[in-house]
């Protein structure tokens, strides 16, 4: 990766109900924070777009920072043009609201959410820029490995990501927040990551884009 102009968002988006409540996830960026630090230590050229995360990021990354999906939208566009490679591994909310309140909602009465789908990010990567090498993550929920490698391809299908990094989020110590995962690289074919620290885990996706990527430039 050295040498190569890297983009990763992390963390998740948070969506505003009013001036001082919102919806958001428990996306807490360890993932993206340590293929981050994996694609520095290769060398790559490397930016962060960053939403709400638990984790510290460090001074020497540069950083732009985002709350909701819309922010992260516009932020990845605007810079997808200049990179080579943009790994996605920020929760983006699937949902916003059509219509938010710039007061404090009044907790009194009871209360509907009115909610429309929101734009998906990763589907318009390719448009803007279609030479980059793109990466998308998907996280499912107790689900069969079959079900999850099917949603891995319908991304590569519909936003024209090169490879997917997908796992379940139900399994034991792969949830939000926590400091190990196990996944499933899809693209064409399918490689078995077992369980091991989200370090490992940056280490072994870090092998495959850049195998793919130098083969891609030759």
């Amino acid at each position: 990766m050295k040498g190569k102009r890297v983009l990763i968002s992390l963390g998740g988006t948070y969506e505003p109900i009013d001036s001082v409540r919102g919806i958001t996830n428990k996306s807490s960026g360890k993932m993206g924070l340590a293929l981050a630090k994996e694609a520095y230590i290769r060398g790559a050229d490397l930016t962060l777009v960053v939403a709400k995360v638990s984790v510290d990021i460090p001074s020497v990354f540069n950083v732009v920072r985002v709350e909701t999906g819309n922010e992260m939208n516009e932020a990845i566009l605007n810079l997808i043009p200049d990179f080579d490679i943009f790994i996605s591994t920020a929760a983006v909310s699937d949902f916003e609201f059509k219509k938010k309140d710039d007061k404090k909602i009044d907790s009194s009465n009871s209360l509907s959410l009115n909610l429309k789908p929101a734009t998906k990010i990763i589907r318009q990567v390719k448009k803007v820029n279609p030479d980059i090498f793109l990466v998308g993550f998907k996280a499912e929920f107790n689900i069969t490995k079959d079900e999850i490698i099917c949603c891995a391809r319908k991304q590569i299908e519909k936003a024209g990501t090169d490879i997917v990094i997908a796992n379940d989020i139900s399994k034991n110590e792969c949830q939000f927040g926590s400091d190990n995962n196990e996944v499933l690289i899809v693209d064409d074919d399918v490689m078995s990551v077992p369980l091991a620290s989200k370090r490992e885990i940056a280490k072994v996706i870090c092998d495959v884009i850049s195998k793919k990527t130098s083969s891609h430039v030759d």
